[in-house]
């Protein structure tokens, strides 16, 4: 089997040991790392752009320990570039999901382009997962873009794709209109639990989809002293002092409270967490140990109230900065 076969169908959901099963209860989840902030300022509780050394330091944890794969995209800055650099050092350690860019796509040849472009950046012969980076991409321009898709899938230049969503009505609709290995990426954290409602991940599940959370911390707006939130996010101050108040409750750590909430949720594939250093990385990968599991456990019950029905503030787009 040649490496672009082998990389082609290794994002299947069901053929890749699980990164994390426990005695006694096993949850079956890919952790995958956010890299917005490889290549951006990103997130409201600690926007900076990390240097190349910590991004290498961060990627050789992810090796070390097993993480499944690294979500980037063309518009993360440089990330690509840099993830890049990292793989023509060490060889392509992670399975690879990225985004072509939201853009008017005028023909085939565009987004072929695009797709190359990435490979090139990566120095990766496939990629895992293609996402495109909004619905309205798939509406405007899926007639151009979507036969280019399906052919390179056939190439084994890709392996799954699909399209990162905002709102489960769009989920449905690529699911509906969509063929081919599908995957489907959509926020879902202690405050958004929209995607949780009606059976939708299950009967997404149930057509083959591979299911990515991502938004799991909502940019760090978890981890915000309440001084801080400003006057729109200020309504969830309560939620937010009740997340941590939890955690401390459970002797839990405020990160592995949010990780715990997605991971557990069974009809998820991979989980998509962004980190500072390669010691939060560490630190975020113990969320699930056997210990930490049952004191999640014992508190599920009280998560509930943290619910968000406000779009504007599950919606980091909506934000007033």
């Amino acid at each position: 089997m040649s490496s672009k076969q082998s990389i082609g169908s290794s994002v299947t959901a069901h053929n890749i040991p699980s990164s994390s099963s426990f005695v006694g209860e096993e949850i079956h989840v890919k952790w995958i790392l956010g890299s917005a902030n490889f290549g951006l300022s990103y997130g409201i509780a600690n926007e900076r752009k990390l240097s190349r050394e910590e991004v290498f330091g961060i990627l050789a944890s992810a090796q070390s320990h097993g993480v499944w794969g690294i979500d980037t995209a063309k518009a993360y800055g440089d990330a690509e570039k840099i993830i890049g650099e990292y793989f023509k050092a060490r060889g392509k350690t992670l399975r690879v999901i990225t985004k072509l860019p939201p853009k008017e796509y005028a023909d085939p040849m565009e987004v072929e382009r695009e797709i190359t472009d990435s490979l090139r950046a990566m120095n990766v012969p496939s990629i895992d997962v293609l996402l495109l980076h909004s619905y309205e991409t798939v509406r405007r321009f899926g007639k151009v873009i979507l036969p280019v898709l399906q052919k390179l899938s056939k190439e084994k230049v890709i392996g799954r794709y699909g399209l990162s969503v905002y709102h489960p009505e769009e989920a449905l609709e690529a699911a509906r209109d969509l063929t081919g290995t599908l995957a489907i990426e959509f926020p879902i954290n202690l405050f958004d639990r929209r995607f949780q409602k009606g059976n939708l991940l299950e009967r997404l599940k149930s057509q083959g989809v591979f299911l990515l959370a991502r938004s799991v911390f909502l940019q760090g707006l978890f981890f915000m002293q309440e001084e801080a939130l400003g006057v729109d996010l200020s309504k969830v101050k309560k939620k937010v002092r009740k997340i941590r108040e939890l955690a401390e409750s459970a002797r839990l750590r405020p990160e592995w409270l949010p990780l715990a909430f997605v991971a557990t949720d069974p009809w998820i594939d991979g989980v998509v967490m962004g980190v500072d250093s390669a010691d939060h990385l560490k630190t975020n990968l113990q969320a699930l140990t056997h210990e930490n599991l049952l004191r999640y456990r014992a508190l599920e019950d009280q998560l509930a109230d943290l619910e968000v029905d406000d779009e504007d503030i599950l919606l980091p787009y909506r934000w007033k900065r």
